[in-house]
């Protein structure tokens, strides 16, 4: 450990693969006290402040609102990750699961969802749990810590998607956006035929900003795709009858009502 700092400046690149290694290895709370130790060696040091806050266990924590949880992704969710990736007509939805993933290739990001610094990789996604069941993906891309934006993308499997589950696990993501992620602005873009779905974003506040022509190439399809353009900012958030009723009435975790503010722009360690 002493070779990763001298006695004036903490070598961050090399402290932030140590943390890495040591969330992997002894838990996310491991990593956390032994970066708060060194924070309190050298309280000097911003970056070093920074590298401590982004290892908060928080990041990790697992959220449970209503009748849901949101389990922060890792390898011991790979059967229900490798599943969905093999749904191609559900994965196709979400965007963000290409159909030409392999096993290997589905294992080594969740390797890295598990033990990544949120501000290293600029997306967090959680598997959405009822009881034992994972019923689907939440996840926040496109992480802009200087604009405070975010895109959201959510999938719900069939027989699941027509229940309160569905309102269940958007609170849950939009108050860890809004609150625990401070941001201003969340974003979605959806397929122009999924009607249904815009709609039910605008029901949860959600207000359409435009239309995207042509803006994805759809493999299955062998076509461009147009994509409907939503958002919400947190000041509707926060005013928004409907949201807010849900939250008031389901039980969930006191974490996700804590907010918290970020300077910017976030951890970024000095080239090597």
């Amino acid at each position: 450990m002493n070779a990763l700092v001298d006695s004036v400046t903490p070598d961050l690149r090399a402290l932030s693969a140590w943390a890495s290694r040591l969330r992997q290895s002894e838990g996310a709370e491991a990593a956390h006290l032994a970066l708060q130790s060194l924070c309190e060696r050298f309280p000097a040091s911003a970056a070093l402040a920074a590298l401590c806050e982004w290892s908060d266990p928080l990041w990790w924590h697992s959220f449970q609102f209503g009748g849901i949880r949101l389990e922060r992704r890792g390898p011991q969710h790979f059967d229900f990750v490798w599943s969905v990736v093999q749904n191609r007509e559900f994965a196709r939805r979400l965007k963000q699961i290409p159909g030409e993933l392999t096993p290997a290739a589905v294992l080594d990001n969740l390797d890295q969802d598990a033990i990544s610094l949120l501000s290293e990789r600029h997306n967090i996604q959680w598997v959405v749990v009822r009881g034992e069941v994972p019923i689907g993906l939440s996840m926040f891309v496109n992480i802009n810590f200087r604009n405070r934006t975010a895109e959201q993308i959510m999938g719900i499997l069939p027989g699941f998607d027509s229940s309160f589950l569905v309102g269940d696990a958007y609170c849950a993501s939009l108050l860890f956006a809004f609150n625990c992620l401070g941001l201003n602005k969340v974003q979605g873009l959806i397929y122009s035929n999924n009607e249904s779905i815009a709609l039910q974003q605008e029901r949860l506040g959600f207000r359409r900003e435009g239309l995207l022509r042509k803006a994805i190439w759809d493999e299955e399809a062998n076509q461009y795709k147009d994509l409907v353009q939503i958002a919400l900012l947190r000041e509707e958030f926060v005013t928004n009858r409907v949201l807010q009723r849900h939250i008031r009435r389901q039980p969930h975790d006191p974490l996700l009502d804590r907010f918290r503010s970020f300077a910017r722009p976030p951890l970024r360690p000095a080239p090597g």
